[in-house]
């Protein structure tokens, strides 16, 4: 069998030689990838030689050392070409894998989510590792065939378990961990999988209030008498005022947030109330100025006209002044 520094000395002038090729390599799969539903970010590398080197000492050398057989480092390095997707949620895991094979093919997996979930004295992060290579239909691709012998591993993550990787390698990765150590990491670790799972239902939840917010608008359900307003409920009367009015979330929140402020059980109905009652004089308003009001500015108005001083706060002086105009 060859001597290990001809072999390494092989492998200093493979990558050296083919480190651009694989970068680009790497930059196109991103581009494939970086589109797909349900992905948050994703981010990829090329493993650093010495690493590289390292590894297959460490972890495949032992084994080779007793063998006559030839072979070459870079045959081990099945993670050289790494991508990491990140998901917001656990159920995104398979929808990204699914819609993977729109371009790669699977050529083995690696799911370290059953591995722990496998054992009573494991600990460690769980994610989904592929290894994947271009597939049939995209490898005779004319841009993409001097790619299609590449294989790479890619994980796919939560957000969840991505901190935990991170913050689990810091305490323990390449060292040993004291027994009296496991059980605290345990726990930790515990409570990141709680966390993902809690994140999970509460997007559910969310999605579900969202869905029934729509069905009640379409169906034109009335509204409902001494319901506490929220964000949702707030949506339900501003959206049967203002239907083509896109309500970003984190103003929505912000904004509901103020009257609440203001009046802490304040209801849907009495919102629509003052929307109902005075939206037209608040029309009136923007006639008088000439000018066109935003669906928020028009709600302030109203609430100021439905409750003057409670809401005395919610427009500025000039604001309060305009009202006084009205006929």
């Amino acid at each position: 069998m060859p001597g290990i520094d001809l072999k390494i000395n092989e492998f200093k002038n493979y990558y050296d030689s083919n480190l651009e090729f694989y970068n680009s390599a790497l930059a196109l799969f991103i581009k494939l990838i970086e589109p797909l539903a349900n992905i948050e970010y994703v981010s990829g590398r090329i493993k650093d030689y010495d690493e590289c080197l390292s590894k297959f000492e460490r972890k495949y050398l032992p084994g080779i050392k007793t063998s006559d057989r030839d072979y070459k480092i870079f045959d081990y390095l099945s993670d050289f070409v790494g991508i990491r997707i990140i998901c917001p949620y656990l159920k995104d895991i398979n929808t990204v894998r699914k819609e993977l094979k729109r371009y790669f093919r699977e050529v083995s997996i690696t799911d370290k989510t059953i591995q722990i979930e496998s054992t009573d004295d494991k600990f460690g992060y769980k994610s989904l590792h592929l290894d994947l290579k271009l597939n049939g239909k995209y490898a005779k691709k004319t841009e993409y065939v001097r790619y299609a012998g590449i294989q790479f591993e890619l994980q796919i993550r939560t957000i969840i378990q991505d901190a935990w990787s991170v913050l689990d390698h810091k305490i323990k990765y390449k060292k040993s961990i004291p027994q009296s150590l496991k059980r605290r990491i345990n726990r930790l670790s515990a409570l990141f999988e709680i966390a993902d799972d809690e994140f999970l239902r509460i997007n559910d939840e969310i999605t579900s209030e969202e869905k029934r917010i729509n069905r009640r608008l379409k169906q034109g359900q009335t509204v409902e008498k001494n319901k506490p307003l929220d964000v949702f409920r707030f949506l339900f009367v501003a959206l049967r005022y203002f239907p083509e009015y896109n309500f970003i979330e984190f103003k929505v929140d912000g904004f509901v947030q103020e009257i609440l402020n203001i009046k802490r059980k304040f209801t849907e109905s009495e919102l629509n109330d003052a929307l109902e009652n005075y939206l037209t004089s608040v029309n009136q308003i923007a006639e008088n100025e000439n000018r066109k009001l935003n669906p928020y500015t028009q709600i302030r108005y109203c609430l100021y006209l439905f409750d003057r001083n409670l809401f005395s706060e919610i427009l500025s002086d000039y604001q309060k002044n305009t009202v006084l105009l009205i006929k």
